[in-house]
């Protein structure tokens, strides 16, 4: 019977203030337990600025397109005739004569005018200065307007020879003792362009 008011005590002692402060204690310690770490807290991210391109950088990696300029395009459409034969009145691939051959290159090269003969063309056109006159893509006349042809350079020139077809001819000999004069190109084109040279067999000095 004595250790029914022992068990009082004990229940006693963990009971009012001391159990209060128990509880207290308690909740104090979880509260401490749940707060973060500052050495685990994470950090905001950093923005790293990026460097600024360079002009190296913006530069494309593979080459641009050139643009043809209307000498190119007058260049490209002579050599693709050259060595096609003369034909009286022609003016496409099945042959030509002088100024149909002028007409058209010039019309594939971006000219607009009508097709005319070679003396109707000096007519048309203005006078070629002396610098103009050696540029490639004037037009050169022989034989008193009877027969024009399309300047290379100061020393050679393109044309429709009856005996040779579409070649190359230099003006020194032959065509220099009947050269009557030049007109400016019927196009703008971009003066000291370098030139391609046709094969050999269709340059010829003569007619």
């Amino acid at each position: 019977m004595r250790s029914a008011p022992g068990r009082f005590l004990r229940l006693h002692y963990f009971s009012g203030p001391f159990l209060t402060l128990l509880l207290v204690f308690a909740v104090l310690n979880t509260a401490v337990a749940q707060q973060p770490d500052p050495d685990n807290i994470p950090s905001r991210p950093r923005i790293v600025p990026l460097p600024a391109l360079s002009a190296e950088l913006l530069r494309p990696t593979f080459p641009l397109a050139p643009v043809l300029q209307p000498a190119s395009i007058l260049e490209s459409a002579i050599n693709d005739k050259l060595g096609i034969r003369y034909r009286f009145f022609g003016t496409d691939d099945r042959g030509y004569d002088c100024s149909g051959f002028v007409w058209r290159v010039f019309r594939e090269a971006g000219a607009s005018f009508d097709r005319m003969p070679a003396r109707e063309l000096w007519r048309f056109f203005p006078e070629a200065t002396p610098e103009e006159s050696r540029q490639f893509g004037s037009l050169v006349f022989f034989n008193g307007l009877g027969h024009v042809g399309i300047v290379r350079d100061a020393y050679s020139f393109y044309h429709a020879s009856r005996s040779q077809g579409i070649v190359l001819s230099f003006f020194a000999g032959y065509w220099e003792k009947r050269l009557t004069g030049f007109r400016r190109a019927p196009v703008p084109l971009m003066p000291g362009m370098p030139m391609m040279m046709p094969p050999p067999d269709l340059v010829v000095a003569q007619r």
